[in-house]
């Protein structure tokens, strides 16, 4: 009995092993304890900051969509005003364009960027076709010119909200670039469900004369596209590590096809009589940057699907108010649209509810 000693009990004791025991409990107690005063000694990360960054990213989110819905209507009223639709959405993405080769001449990581990005292309890293984004949001600024006159601001911004719907989900679905397919919840099915009801819901009265089927159909599809646009932006965004960059290239593409597309029409039309003398009129593609910069800053905040929330709630918000306190010309604010518009919303909030995950019963 190594250590031991016999009492007078008659019992064996385990004398000095008992001792190193104890001793060695001690000390843990007494390092335990030295680690809840240092923790107690240091201050300690309130959570009420991170819960105004995030409230005010949300709002900032949903004030970026709502210049969205004011940039349609920019575009839609320098349209009527030119009376050719093709050369305002031109001039609205160029603005844009200038706009933002500005800030690349001035952010180091965005030229640095541009060099990064043929590099990616000849590896196959990055597919030459992902670099055609800018023509989905060529298609969304061509509609704005083409049909918010025609349909209103509300209902136009239903039916882009609708598009993006479809165009995720089907993206989501089949996965692109170096983006792998996510699983189709039943929540997100039935969401767009209802958001392509409200769409239809809100249309039914308009679909008459002035109002073809057809351009009602066009911001629908300029929405998908729309959503494609941010899938292959945001792979040109990874390859050149700067969001500023990936706006440049998206706003130089769109703007080559609507320069095509407006020489082609000035060729068969005619250029427009003059422009018109209110400056206010050529702020759409400056709209279009600031919403793109908003959410480069607040997606790493509140991730992807909070801000694609915010924004398009912004927009569909913005959108009523518009079209209630400045009607366009012809066009009234119906309680169709406004009943819509509120399903719309509610078909998004049902879109991304997560899914459940079953627990698995441990024995």
């Amino acid at each position: 009995m190594r250590g031991g000693r016999i009492g007078l009990d008659g019992h064996v004791h385990q004398g000095e092993t008992d001792d190193t025991g104890l001793r060695k409990i001690e000390r843990e107690i007494i390092a335990d304890g030295r680690e809840v005063e240092t923790a107690l000694a240091e201050p300690q990360p309130s959570r009420s900051p991170r819960l105004v960054v995030a409230v005010a990213s949300v709002v900032v989110a949903a004030l970026g969509g709502g210049l969205i819905t004011i940039q349609a209507r920019v575009n839609g009223q320098l349209s009527l005003e030119l009376d050719d639709g093709y050369t305002a959405a031109f001039i609205s993405f160029f603005v844009g364009l200038v706009l933002i080769a500005v800030m690349v001449t001035v952010s180091a990581k965005a030229r640095r960027g541009i060099r990064l990005i043929p590099a990616a292309v000849r590896s196959g890293e990055l597919p030459w076709w992902m670099l055609l984004g800018g023509f989905g949001g060529a298609t969304l600024v061509l509609s704005q010119g083409l049909t918010v006159t025609l349909i209103g601001v509300a209902l136009f911004t239903v039916a882009i909200v609708a598009g993006q719907t479809i165009g995720s989900l089907v993206i989501d679905a089949r996965g692109i670039g170096t983006v792998p397919p996510k699983p189709v919840t039943i929540t997100r099915v039935i969401g767009t469900i209802v958001v392509v009801g409200s769409v239809a819901l809100s249309v039914s009265p308009q679909i008459n004369a002035h109002a073809p089927f057809l351009v009602l159909l066009m911001p629908l599809i300029a929405g998908c596209l729309t959503g494609w646009q941010q899938a292959v932006n945001g792979q040109v965004r990874t390859a050149a590590g700067s969001p500023v960059t990936a706006t440049l290239v998206n706003f130089i593409g769109g703007t080559l096809l609507l320069g095509i597309i407006a020489v082609v029409h000035i060729a068969i039309a005619g250029p427009p009589t003059s422009l018109p003398g209110n400056p206010l009129l050529y702020l759409g593609g400056v709209f279009g940057v600031i919403f793109i910069t908003i959410a480069a800053v607040v997606v790493p905040v509140v991730g992807v699907l909070l801000q694609g929330l915010a924004a398009v709630s912004g927009q569909l918000v913005a959108a009523l108010l518009i079209e209630a306190l400045f009607p366009a010309k012809g066009t009234t604010l119906q309680i169709i649209t406004v009943l819509g518009t509120m399903l719309t919303i509610v078909g998004l909030a049902i879109s991304v509810i997560p899914r459940r995950r079953r627990s698995t019963a441990t024995p």
